[in-house]
């Protein structure tokens, strides 16, 4: 496995950070949570408006989108999940630009433009294409008049091409400018696996449900301060770099590797018997064993790896593998002790 990227904002849980840094940190959530304002402080007010004129279908279709987009602007708020809440909100731009279309006619050109601009940082760019189009189309097909028929639909299809066209720049550059942001916050800059913030995210995801998670181990290599006293720093960032590349290297698709201070990592692997976890350890071992030095001494580790038990915490797992980690040393080092699940957690 080779040093992990990090997970895509748009679509995962990230971080709960304060909501000005989410906003600016999220382009995705931005544009989600402004069409939540949109829907509570435009389409709301009108859709009670739409009702006291009678307009029963005008209303009907505020209120729809008011209900959709404020949903999803919630949801997103409240997991910080973008995928799917990005979704839904293009679908109902294009739907939103239909209605409008066949309620207010004319209306619906001037809807098109923030709406084709949105759909860049909602879907990916040729979904965003698609439903770009589909808008376009029913816009100018429903308010064909107001338009100005064959004289004016070259200029509104040019003028809506320029917008995505900006729609699609901007969002892509958010896009690089959020990977950035991940592999300075989420990323080892060392060792270039995932550090202890993400751990603590992708596992908060993953434990503590009805099913086992699979197993934890914490991984210390042996010695380390000896390695910076006679060698250097240099030498002891280099073994740490090796050894997590050469980890990286056995370890399967599924399995994560953390950095998680100093010398330590923690590896989480995926479910499976106990025996196997084990055995992937002990081979990761050997490895390292043979293939990572200092000056002409071979670098080992101890680790202790605790199996996750369903409805277990990770801070409970990862405080059973410490506690197998403390016995490995005191066994002697350079081996794997497996926990118990009633051990007790290690010094606090």
């Amino acid at each position: 496995m080779p040093p992990m990227n990090p997970p895509a904002v748009s679509g995962t849980d990230v971080p709960h950070l304060h909501w000005r840094d989410a906003l600016q940190q999220d382009y995705t959530l931005a544009v989600i949570t402004l069409g939540g304002v949109v829907a509570a402080l435009w389409l709301a007010p009108f859709a009670v408006w739409r009702a006291l004129q009678g307009n029963w279908i005008a209303m009907a279709n505020d209120a729809i989108l008011t209900v959709v987009l404020g949903g999803a602007a919630i949801y997103a708020w409240r997991t910080r999940q973008t995928r799917v809440p990005g979704w839904i909100m293009a679908v109902c731009v294009v739907g939103g630009i239909w209605a409008i279309g066949v309620s207010a006619q004319f209306a619906a050109l001037f809807w098109v433009y923030p709406g084709v601009l949105m759909l860049f940082f909602l879907v990916p760019p040729l979904a965003a294409i698609t439903l770009g189009v589909t808008a376009v189309a029913g816009a100018a097909a429903l308010s064909w008049q107001e338009l100005g028929g064959t004289e004016g639909l070259p200029f509104f299809v040019i003028t809506n091409v320029l917008t995505g066209v900006l729609g699609f720049m901007v969002s892509q550059q958010a896009h690089r400018r959020i990977g950035r942001w991940q592999a300075l916050s989420l990323l080892d800059p060392l060792t270039g696996v995932g550090n202890r913030r993400l751990m603590e995210v992708e596992c908060a995801q993953a434990f503590g449900g009805a099913r086992s998670a699979g197993a934890l181990a914490v991984l210390d290599l042996d010695h380390f301060k000896s390695i910076n006293d006679h060698h250097g720093h240099d030498v002891g960032d280099a073994v740490l770099r090796d050894v997590a590349a050469v980890m990286s290297a056995v370890l399967r698709k599924t399995d994560r590797l953390y950095r998680l201070g100093g010398e330590e990592f923690v590896l989480w692997l995926a479910p499976g018997e106990a025996e196997a976890a084990a055995a992937v350890l002990e081979r990761l071992r050997q490895m390292v064993r043979q293939r990572v030095r200092a000056g002409d001494t071979p670098v080992t580790f101890s680790a202790g790896l605790a199996t996750h038990q369903p409805g277990e915490s990770w801070q409970a797992c990862l405080a059973r593998a410490d506690a197998a980690l403390y016995r490995a040393k005191r066994a002697g080092r350079d081996r794997v002790c497996l926990a118990d699940p009633s051990d007790p957690p290690p010094r606090q």
